[in-house]
């Protein structure tokens, strides 16, 4: 029958889907990343440029997909999918390897174009519109799995990649990254990924034959009000400005949190710091699932509650990380806290557009996202310099989590007289 839920052998494709999503978020998003600056003493030691300079190339890469995400979010909805992502992968491989041919810092910067470009069109936004359009059921779940890879990725290949430089040096080490990049790109690129389910003959995940809402493939049924409105149409609504104002707000938080390592180290001292940092790492991946089941079983609001209160309540705790029991206090309540920024964003994105927007929408979350995280680290820093003390941009950033959740909110709040509609 046409209405019933296709599988292979009893296994629902999206579960691979998954796994894709999963394994180019742990590796294509730490290089750009996490793991940037993990060659950033070796390379500046041979070539004789500073810190600063080698970190630009990281601030060129965030730039370009600050502009590009919109875009490529329209490109990947509109055309090929399949063979876009996988020429990006592709050029993102090679790019990377090029880093390891450099002799300049200004061939960083030109590569730094190159690699930001690809990432756009590889990581977050192509892997969240494949979770979407997958999965109608247990599409939190999914996503936190996914984004969970993240941190994964980064703690598995940073001591790789460290021992890597220290053996072969840091050219080489590029070079395996790169032909790791490569690997899955061609994999995943020309035998694994598919946009859509229609595309394999399929139904997402959790399809009920049987819905009426569901005889329409474009409409979501994970407690999304479907929102089919255009992009343009949206630029006017209050639902979408809520929206993107939660992203920046959301962006400069958890770009703050960034400094939370030398304020701990600061406060405790570098051994104390390190366990601490590697422990809300650690129970991040759990915070994420169980902020991706929290959306399934509870909704978004309550999805919002959680995030925004812990990451909040994560900055508080940092106001007593000169407390014997401050940094500890830090490594748990972060831990969950950190969960808001990655898992969120698409959560909240979906619970709004339905399949046929989504990705076009993300675009722009995205983009508004990485705008406040580029602002985070620095407001931080420049009121430690000013005063000397992190206690004002603790107190800051506390209101700033609060207000993430608060915008989120009015987004969908606003959002439900457009439920199901394409047009105002």
């Amino acid at each position: 029958m046409d209405n019933e839920i296709k599988r292979e052998g009893g296994f629902h494709y999206a579960w691979v889907i998954l796994v894709v999503a999963t394994f180019v978020l742990g590796v294509y998003v730490p290089v750009v990343n996490s793991l940037s600056n993990s060659w950033q003493i070796a390379v500046t030691n041979e070539l004789g440029f500073s810190r600063t300079a080698f970190s630009f190339t990281g601030t060129i890469t965030q730039a370009v997909g600050i502009f590009l995400g919109p875009v490529i979010s329209v490109i990947l909805t509109k055309y090929n999918f399949k063979r876009i992502w996988t020429g990006a992968a592709i050029t993102f491989g090679l790019a990377v390897f090029g880093y390891s041919l450099a002799q300049s810092k200004f061939h960083f910067y030109a590569l730094g174009l190159v690699v930001g470009a690809a990432y756009i069109t590889t990581a977050q936004i192509p892997m969240m519109m494949l979770i979407n359009n997958w999965f109608s059921e247990k599409k939190g779940l999914a996503t936190s799995i996914a984004v969970s890879g993240i941190s994964a990725g980064g703690a598995l290949l940073s001591p790789l990649i460290n021992r890597l430089i220290a053996g072969v040096g840091w050219r080489m080490s590029y070079r395996v990254y790169a032909l790791i990049i490569l690997a899955l790109a061609v994999v995943f690129g020309f035998f694994l990924i598919y946009l859509r389910p229609e595309d394999k003959g399929l139904k997402p995940y959790g399809y009920k034959g049987e819905d009426e809402e569901l005889a329409n493939p474009s409409v979501d049924s994970n407690k999304s009000l479907n929102v089919g409105l255009s992009i343009s149409a949206s630029l006017s609504c209050s639902f979408f400005i809520f929206l993107l104002l939660g992203s920046v707000m959301n962006g400069l938080a958890n770009g703050a949190s960034l400094q939370f390592p030398p304020a701990l180290q600061e406060a405790a001292g570098f051994q104390t710091a390190g366990t601490v940092v590697s422990i809300y790492l650690l129970i991040g991946v759990f915070g994420k699932l169980l902020l991706g089941r929290i959306a399934d079983k509870y909704g978004i609001y309550h999805a919002l509650i959680f995030g925004a209160g812990t990451l909040a309540l994560s900055f508080v705790s940092m106001l007593f990380a000169g407390q014997v029991w401050g940094p500890w206090l830090v490594a748990v309540v972060f831990g969950f806290g950190l969960a808001l920024g990655s898992v969120l964003p698409p959560l909240v994105t979906s619970s709004i557009y339905g399949r046929t927007m989504y990705g076009e929408a993300y675009g722009f979350v995205q983009s508004s996202t990485q705008i406040g995280a580029a602002f985070g680290p620095l407001l931080v820093s420049f009121i430690f310099d000013s005063s000397g003390t992190y206690y004002l941009a603790w107190l800051i950033n506390i209101g700033l989590a609060v207000l993430t959740g608060f915008f989120w909110f009015l987004a969908h709040k606003n959002a439900e007289p457009f439920q199901g509609k394409s047009e105002k």
